[in-house]
């Protein structure tokens, strides 16, 4: 605490492991703590002055906890199913007409009709059936939480998070957080998204 919002400066001749210990601070401080590296020839252009592009990295390296409160629908996927259509322009492909996704939560099980352009953000994510997630109602972003704990005994050893059936009702009010930059603010900002609230301007910029 007693360094927070101060700088910290690490001279040294060449090859003395500066940047090793700022990449080592970094890391121990957790992922979702920015670490925004640079080299002096990034400084120097002719395009751009020295200090736009210093303020730059130092709004990549400043974070933000965003908290929200969501309307959202949360639960257990138990079924993912994509219906698809004859391409509309003629062609020989086809196209995604809409997705039907079931969400079970302990007080019940919800399906939904889901708009095509949400199936991008479920195969960014990486959701498939047993995983966890939950999808703003205003927005449409997509967020994977981990693994139903229904499936923790599956194997004996593996890389996966789970996390247990959420409470509730399936479609309700949730806590939102996020982790951003000021730099990341600045981009979305940088877009009009008329009536959005912060957290729907960088799922919006995610989806670009």
């Amino acid at each position: 605490r007693k360094m927070a919002g101060r700088a910290l400066l690490l001279a040294g001749a060449p090859g003395t492991g500066k940047t090793a210990l700022a990449l080592g601070i970094a890391q121990d401080l957790g992922p979702k703590v920015p670490f925004c590296p640079m080299v002096g020839s990034e400084v120097f252009s002719s395009e751009v002055k020295k200090t736009e592009i210093l303020m730059e990295h130092f709004r990549r390296a400043i974070g933000l906890r965003i908290r929200e409160n969501k309307e959202v629908y949360e639960g257990e996927v138990t079924e993912l199913t994509v219906e698809e259509t004859e391409d509309p322009l003629g062609g020989y492909g086809r196209s995604i007409s809409h997705v039907v996704i079931s969400l079970k939560s302990t007080k019940g099980t919800k399906t939904l009709k889901l708009d095509p352009s949400i199936h991008d953000g479920l195969t960014k994510e990486g959701v498939s059936v047993g995983d966890v997630m939950y999808i703003e109602a205003n927005s449409g972003a997509v967020k994977r939480v981990g693994r139903s704990d229904a499936y923790a005994t599956e194997f004996d050893l593996e890389a996966e998070e789970y996390v247990p059936l959420p409470k509730g009702d399936v479609h309700k009010k949730k806590e939102v957080v996020q982790d951003v930059t000021l730099h990341d603010l600045d981009v979305a900002n940088a877009r009009p998204q008329g009536g959005k609230d912060v957290l729907s301007l960088m799922a919006a910029m995610g989806k670009a």
